[in-house]
């Protein structure tokens, strides 16, 4: 982590996991420059959740880093950033009274969950990280096992797993203010049912009543069970306030679908997925594995590829994973512990979306739509693609996951093979429609994928 309270881009020390190479000093303080605009200008969420029944978030720092990484100009990098600010809310002011105050424990805990409070967290967090070092944070507030610490940890997987994408790539490029920002983010979620799931699955799964499975094993579990795959419903992303006919999340698909009708059987699975924390190289690939494997797979032939928008949360938050797996401060069973909860929100996600059906046979047989595509040309596109960085992102993480899966290609749990990952990212980037957004709405993506009714609206091959 570097020793700084603002942002640093350089291409040598903060180049990223997966780069192009050639990063260029102008891109570096182009990215340095939006992300301290971001910060100063713009709240982590841009609706109010009694507006859509749900926050959405700013993902304007992490599309920016990508973007970075990935080679963009700093002419394309303020393009992207300028089109995305045009729908953020402005930030709230810091009170610097209660970012002293938030330093005991009572009143840090009666600030949780209040979106108002995001900037006084980010500040406090960003102060604790230059007293006491960004190491102490981490075991205080996130993994040490404290309440408080656990509390923490629930909150970094509400919301879409936003809060974990944010630090995972807050410790990735050494930025202690993004990871003061991630920090507060989570801080201010206060979406019960992750707390309540994570929680009952940890239990069940200290009594080890049954037998540990591969991550995708269980995957394909969930799709064969006749209450998991039956607990969701494309309502959840058809639901429309009855006056404005405004869409709005006020039924929530894990709270008031998935965890409704098979909590009980979702959590006896997911009790079955432990990491042995002397197993932490492999079980750290084989969650990105799995995270591309539903997110990949999820195909509905005869219809074009297409990519599931929740399901892609998994892919881009599983990076994180492996600076935690580099991270020294934390002990062997602290990472282990952070890659269980992981896999059993992916498994959540994905029994919300339906359970779809896994055909990578059907993504790897996808006509790429440019000759000669590698890697390096499916990232020049990435940069130049036009939505709040879904896109780059789930490209970007796509390759870190090839690269950590080499060393276990063989292994059956490992589903998607090294000669698959190029063939889905292709498939990604062809998916990608000449207007990706609409103001805050993604044309590119899918949600409730395993439904039939979300496919009606995309194309059909004609292959």
């Amino acid at each position: 982590m570097l020793d700084t309270n603002t942002f640093v881009i350089d291409p040598i020390q903060t180049p990223g996991l997966i780069h192009v190479p050639n990063l260029t000093k102008e891109s570096a303080k182009a990215t340095e420059d939006l992300l301290k605009e971001n910060n100063e200008r713009f709240h982590i969420f841009f609706t109010l959740e009694d507006h859509m029944g749900v926050y959405l978030h700013n993902h304007i720092a992490h599309h920016e880093l990508t973007l970075w990484a990935l080679g963009a100009t700093p002419e394309v990098l303020r393009s992207q950033f300028d089109r995305n600010a045009l729908y953020m809310r402005d930030a709230v002011i810091i009170v610097d009274p209660l970012v002293l105050d938030l330093e005991d424990d009572e009143i840090f805990t009666k600030c949780l969950g209040k979106e108002e409070h995001f900037r006084n967290y980010e500040r406090f967090f960003l102060n604790q990280v230059q007293k006491k070092g960004y190491q102490a944070v981490l075991q205080k507030y996130l993994v040490g096992g404290s309440d408080m610490a656990n509390d923490m940890l629930y909150r970094i997987y509400m919301g879409y797993v936003h809060g974990l994408i944010h630090i995972g790539l807050a410790l990735e490029f050494h930025q202690p203010l993004l990871l003061a920002e991630g920090l507060a983010q989570a801080a201010v979620h206060h979406d019960s049912w992750y707390t309540e799931y994570l929680s009952a699955a940890e239990t069940a799964a200290a009594e080890a009543k049954e037998t540990v499975l591969p991550l995708a094993t269980l995957i394909d579990m969930e799709r064969k069970d006749p209450k998991i795959s039956t607990a969701s419903s494309f309502d959840f992303q058809s639901q429309t306030r009855k006056y404005s006919g405004r869409w709005a999340m006020d039924k929530e698909v894990a709270r008031d679908g998935v965890l409704r009708n098979a909590k009980d059987e979702l959590v006896r699975l997911a009790a079955r997925w432990r990491v042995d924390p002397d197993d932490l190289d492999r079980a750290t690939a084989e969650v990105m594995n799995t995270a591309v494997y539903i997110t990949a797979g999820a195909q509905n032939p005869p219809y074009q590829c297409t990519f599931d928008f929740f399901l892609l949360h998994c892919v881009t938050a599983s990076i994180g994973h492996v600076s935690f797996l580099a991270e020294e401060s934390m002990t062997k069973a602290q990472k282990a512990r952070l890659l269980e909860y992981s896999g059993r929100v992916f498994m959540m996600t994905y029994a919300g979306m339906g359970t779809p059906e896994l055909r990578l046979d059907y993504v790897c047989s996808h006509r790429s739509k440019r000759p000669n595509q590698g890697w390096l040309e499916v990232f020049a596109r990435a940069c130049l693609h036009e939505d709040d960085g879904h896109m780059s992102k789930l490209i970007r993480s796509t390759k870190l996951a090839e690269e950590v899966s080499k060393p276990y290609d063989q292994r059956p749990e490992f589903r998607v093979k090294q000669d698959m990952f190029l063939k889905a990212v292709i498939a990604m980037i062809d998916s990608g429609t000449s207007r990706p957004m609409t103001g805050t709405k993604h044309w590119d993506f899918i949600r409730m994928c395993g439904f039939p009714d979300a496919w009606e609206r995309f194309p059909k091959r004609d292959y």
